[in-house]
């Protein structure tokens, strides 16, 4: 990756100074009017006075200490890596800790919106955090094809799945065309999941089963893959799906067997990352146990569904429960978004397949293909 400095995208660093400038004057310029003017707000907003001004007066200190932090990060946000952190572990804390109180007793919406403000820019802190620390996944997904592995290159590549719903399924078949047209030999291999739970459509306990599970990182039984350490194919494409902001539990027990990490090891792998929003942190962790496999990671794609939020979650929802979408008709286009990767996506995938169909040879420079993630 030499060559490259790629950070985070000009646009989104101005979105997030933006945000954090704002999370740092509501939390700090907030709590100072509430230390001083609590009495007349509290009055003006129908909340209970506290009892314990003390313990107000602490929680309000650590709040307004929390936004001081985030003006620091404002101030210097690509050298805020640390700062981050810390902002991630302060907002987790006051985020956590108003969720405790609110499921043992009556609390006040105010108090349960600061809550929810600070769990949600605790999110936004770790996304960016996530696009500070891994610059090499910032050239991949600014389009670089990087130099291949100084191995022999037979022509024959495997593409190595799992797809709950099909859309990663059909995002591999378009991957598969593009290798073809470059004279590359393709097999598939479908990770089978053991457990019945991965079934699709989904019931609502399963989907709040696998949702827990995606949560704590619990891993899935999978069937062996059946691939030897000493198989013939120089290119290896991984796809992999979004699970509540992480890894398919499928794709993910991949990795966890030791036995697997082997398949990887000193081959070229490409990703593809399908999802219905956000695959930044899915990404990160498909190439992290990648780099811990020892493979040569030469590109990677990641594409979202079309829509906007919270349509598309929504429109998650009902086609995960009914395998039906668009569904009910009235609500689709303005509301219901489509549950598959556009024509456009699509297309960009087939390009992708090209590319790495041709992917330079060891000290040859990087291409930049011209398509992005996104």
């Amino acid at each position: 990756m030499q060559g490259y400095t790629v950070g985070a995208p000009p646009g989104l660093l101005r979105v997030f100074r933006v945000l954090s400038l704002i999370t740092a004057i509501a939390n700090a310029g907030g709590n100072v009017l509430l230390l001083l003017f609590h009495r007349p707000i509290f009055a003006l907003l129908g909340v209970p006075p506290p009892i314990d001004v003390p313990s107000f007066a602490f929680v309000s200190g650590f709040s307004f200490t929390i936004g001081v932090l985030a003006f620091l990060i404002f101030r210097a946000t690509q050298v805020s890596t640390d700062l981050l952190v810390t902002g991630i572990v302060a907002k987790s804390i006051y985020s956590l800790f108003t969720f405790y109180f609110y499921t043992i007793g009556e609390l006040h919406w105010l108090y349960r919106f600061f809550g929810i403000w600070d769990g949600v820019f605790a999110l936004i802190f770790f996304f960016f955090l996530i696009y500070l620390v891994s610059p090499d996944l910032n050239v991949l997904n600014a389009g670089a094809i990087l130099p291949g592995a100084e191995r022999a290159r037979g022509r024959s590549a495997l593409l190595l799945y799992y797809s709950l719903t099909g859309n990663g399924q059909v995002a591999m078949q378009h991957v598969k065309e593009g290798l073809l047209r470059k004279g590359y030999a393709v097999d598939e291999k479908v990770v089978e999941a053991e457990e019945p739970l991965f079934r699709f459509p989904l019931s609502w306990r399963r989907f709040w089963r696998i949702t827990f599970r995606a949560v704590f990182r619990r891993p899935a039984a999978i069937k062996p893959l059946g691939i030897p350490a000493d198989h013939a194919y120089d290119l290896i494409v991984v796809e992999c799906q979004t699970w509540f902001i992480g890894m398919a539990a499928p794709m993910e027990a991949v990795f966890e067997e030791p036995a697997n990490r082997a398949i990887f090891r000193g081959r070229d792998v490409a990703t593809v990352h399908v999802c219905r929003g956000l695959w930044r942190r899915t990404q990160a962790m498909t190439i992290r146990w990648l780099n811990r496999c020892d493979a040569h990671v030469v590109g990677a794609r990641a594409y979202s569904n079309p829509g906007w939020e919270p349509a598309r979650l929504f429109s998650l929802f009902i086609f995960l429960g009914t395998a039906r979408e668009c569904y009910p008709r009235w609500l689709c286009g303005w509301f219901l978004q489509r549950q598959r990767l556009s024509e456009d996506k699509l297309a960009g995938l087939v390009r992708f397949g090209e590319a790495l169909g041709e992917r330079p040879c060891p000290g040859e420079p990087a291409t930049l293909t011209g398509e992005v993630s996104g």
